[in-house]
C-alpha cells in the first residue's frame, strides 16, 4: 500500500479536496489558450498580418500543446504534478509577457515567423498545467472518475469565458482596445495560478475503494448482506475489518491458498461457510437460471466487462482500439481548435459586411461574445458530460463507445449549422453548439482512456492521444486561411458578404467531422466484441475452483 493510501481517512479527503482546487486552477491557466480570438485580431492588424499567417501564428499554440502531450504525461506519471505546474508559471508568463511588449513596439520583431515562437511556449504552458491537473484528478478518484475528470476540465473551457468578459469590461471600454494592458493581465494570470496548483495538487490515490475488484481472478464477490447500503460486511469488528482489507490490497496469483486465504476458512466456490464477520454465498454457475441478468455493457450483479487493460508504451500504439480512438480525436477535436481560432475573423467579416460605419470597439465586443459562447458551451459540456455518462454506464449500462458516438455526431451538426450561418446570431448559435461538442469531447475523452486502458499509464496514453490534435487543426485552420485569402485578396473585411469568404472552409471540417463519426461507430463494434469476450473469460474462471476471498467494506 503506498504512503498516501495509508493516510487517515479525513487527511486523504483534505489532500484529495485542496488537489481538486490546484487542477481547477492549473486549467484556468491551460484555458487561455483559446482566447487568441480575443487580441489575434488586434495583433494581427498592429503587426499587418495575413490570414494565413494569423492562422500560423494561432495553430502554434496548438502544436506547442499538443505535440508536448506525451512528454508532459509522461512527467506527469513520473515526478507528479508540481513541475509541470512550476514550468506552466514560467513559460505563461515568459510567452504573454513577449507578446505584449511585441505589440506595443518595445520588443523588436524581426521577423513574423518570431510569433508562433511565443505561441509555441502559450501552448507548452497550457500542457503542462492542463496533464498536470487531470493526471493527479485521474489517479485520485475511482468511483466518481467522469465526473471530477469532467469538473476539472470543465475549467478548462470556462476560463476563456471569465477572460474574455474581463476583456470586455476592462479592456475595451475606450474607442480603441487596450490589448497591451490584456497581455499583460493574462502573463500575471499564468504565473499566479499554476503557481497556486504548484502547492496544492497531490497524487494523493483513490484509496481503498467501497467494493474491491482488484483480487486475484476466479473469486467472486458475495451477495450485499444489507439491500439499503450494500455493504458486504455483517457485524465484523475493526480488527478484522483492517485484516480483510489487507488482505483485499495485497491480492494473490490466481489459485495460490495461502496463511491469509486460510484466515477466512477458504472454502472452494459452491459451498457456504461463514467466515467472521462476512456473508457468503456460492457463486452462480454458468449458465444456471439463477444467474444475474446481463446487457452489452455491464451485469446487474454490478460487473462491468468494459474493463481496464493496464496498456501503455508500445503495447498502447500497437493496439487497434486505441489507434481507432487517436483517429476519432485527430478527426473531431481539430475542429473546435480551427474554430476557436478563427472566430474573430469570421465575426469581422460578418460585421463589417453589414454595417455602414464599423466600429473597432464594438467588433472587439462582438468577437468576445462568441469566445464567450464557445466557452460556455465548452464548459458545460465539459461538466455535464461526466456525470451524463457515469449515470448512463449505472443506471442504464449505456456502453461508453455509444456515448462517444452522440458526442461526433454532436460535433458534425455544429458545422453545419456554424457553415450555413449568414448573420451573427446564427454563427452565435453556431458557436455554442461548437463549445458544446468539443467540450463533451475534451471531458468524456480522459475518462474513456482511463476506462478502457487502465490509470498506471494514463498521462502517457492520454499525452499521445491528443498529440494527433495539433495536425488537424493546423490542417483545418491553414484551409480556412487559403480559402479567405483566395477569395478576399484586399484583406477588407467588409467585402465578405453574409460570409462568403470563408464558408467553403465549412466543406472540409464537416467531411472530418463525417468520417470520424464512420470511426467512433467502428469502435462501438469493437468495444462490443470486446465486451463478449470479457464476460466470456470471467465466467470461465468463476468456474474454475480456487480459494476464496470474499469482498469487504473498505471505506
Amino acid at each position: 500500500m503506498s504512503e498516501a493510501q495509508a493516510l487517515p481517512r479525513g487527511r486523504r479527503y483534505y489532500l484529495r479536496t485542496l488537489s481538486m482546487f490546484g487542477a481547477c486552477l492549473a486549467t484556468t491557466t491551460a484555458g487561455t489558450l483559446y482566447l487568441f480570438s480575443t487580441y489575434g485580431p488586434a495583433l494581427s492588424r498592429r503587426l499587418h498580418l495575413t490570414s494565413t499567417q494569423a492562422n500560423v501564428v494561432a495553430i502554434s499554440a496548438t502544436y506547442g500543446q499538443q505535440l508536448s502531450a506525451p512528454f508532459f504525461g509522461w512527467l506527469a506519471d513520473t515526478v507528479g504534478p508540481r513541475v509541470p505546474s512550476a514550468f506552466a508559471a514560467l513559460a505563461s508568463f515568459a510567452a504573454f509577457s513577449a507578446l505584449a511588449y511585441t505589440y506595443q513596439g518595445t520588443l523588436a520583431l524581426p521577423s513574423w515567423l518570431v510569433l508562433p515562437l511565443y505561441m509555441v511556449m502559450v501552448g507548452l504552458a497550457a500542457q503542462a498545467a492542463n496533464m498536470a491537473a487531470v493526471t493527479t484528478t485521474t489517479k485520485n478518484f475511482k468511483q466518481n472518475r467522469g465526473t471530477a475528470v469532467s469538473l476539472c476540465i470543465a475549467f478548462f473551457g470556462l476560463s476563456p469565458f471569465v477572460l474574455s468578459q474581463v476583456n470586455t469590461l476592462f479592456f475595451t471600454a475606450g474607442d480603441q482596445p487596450d490589448t497591451f494592458g490584456y497581455l499583460r493581465f493574462l502573463s500575471f494570470l499564468g504565473l499566479g495560478t499554476s503557481g497556486l496548483a504548484m502547492l496544492s495538487l497531490s497524487v494523493v490515490g483513490f484509496g481503498p475503494s467501497r467494493f474491491r475488484r482488484d483480487v486475484p481472478p476466479g473469486f467472486v464477490a458475495a451477495a450485499p448482506s444489507d439491500s439499503s447500503s450494500g455493504l458486504l460486511c455483517d457485524s465484523a469488528s475493526e480488527g478484522e475489518e483492517d485484516e480483510g482489507r489487507g488482505l483485499l490490497e495485497h491480492g494473490q496469483p490466481h489459485g495460490a491458498a495461502s496463511t491469509p486465504v486460510a484466515a477466512y476458512g477458504a472454502t472452494p466456490k459452491g459451498s457456504v461457510q461463514s467466515a467472521p464477520g462476512v456473508l457468503r454465498l456460492p457463486a452462480p454457475s454458468v449458465g444456471s437460471a439463477t444467474a444475474a441478468p446481463q446487457s452489452a455493457a455491464g451485469a446487474a450483479d454490478g460487473l462491468d466487462y468494459d474493463t481496464a487493460r493496464d496498456l501503455g508504451g508500445m503495447a498502447f500504439v500497437r493496439d487497434p482500439e486505441a489507434r481507432l480512438l487517436a483517429l476519432v480525436i485527430f478527426l473531431c477535436a481539430g475542429i473546435g481548435v480551427f474554430y476557436s481560432n478563427n472566430v474573430g475573423t469570421m465575426v469581422n467579416a460578418l460585421y463589417y459586411s453589414s454595417t455602414d460605419s464599423p466600429d473597432p470597439s464594438a467588433a472587439q465586443r462582438l468577437i468576445n461574445h462568441h469566445v464567450a459562447a464557445v466557452s460556455l458551451g465548452s464548459f458545460g459540456g465539459r461538466l455535464v458530460i461526466g456525470f451524463v455518462a457515469d449515470t448512463c454506464k449505472r443506471v442504464w449500462l449505456l456502453p461508453r463507445s455509444v456515448i462517444l458516438v452522440v458526442i461526433v455526431l454532436g460535433v458534425a451538426l455544429s458545422q453545419v449549422v456554424a457553415g450555413a450561418a449568414e448573420t451573427l446570431p446564427v454563427l452565435l448559435v453556431g458557436s455554442a453548439l461548437t463549445g458544446l461538442s468539443y467540450g463533451s469531447m475534451f471531458g468524456f475523452m480522459p475518462t474513456l482512456v482511463s476506462v478502457w486502458f487502465g490509470t498506471r499509464h494514463f498521462g502517457s496514453n492520454w499525452g499521445l492521444l491528443s498529440a494527433s490534435i495539433g495536425f488537424s487543426g493546423q490542417a483545418l485552420g491553414a484551409f480556412f486561411g487559403h480559402v479567405y485569402d483566395s477569395n478576399l485578396p484586399s484583406q477588407d473585411p467588409s467585402q465578405c458578404a453574409r460570409g462568403s469568404c470563408y464558408r467553403d472552409a465549412f466543406i472540409l471540417s464537416l467531411g472530418a467531422g463525417l468520417l470520424g463519426l464512420l470511426v467512433a461507430v467502428i469502435l462501438v463494434r469493437r468495444r462490443g466484441d470486446r465486451r463478449r469476450e470479457n464476460r466470456r473469460q470471467w465466467e470461465i474462471e468463476e468456474v474454475d475452483p480456487a480459494p476464496y476471498i470474499p469482498f469487504v467494506l473498505a471505506e
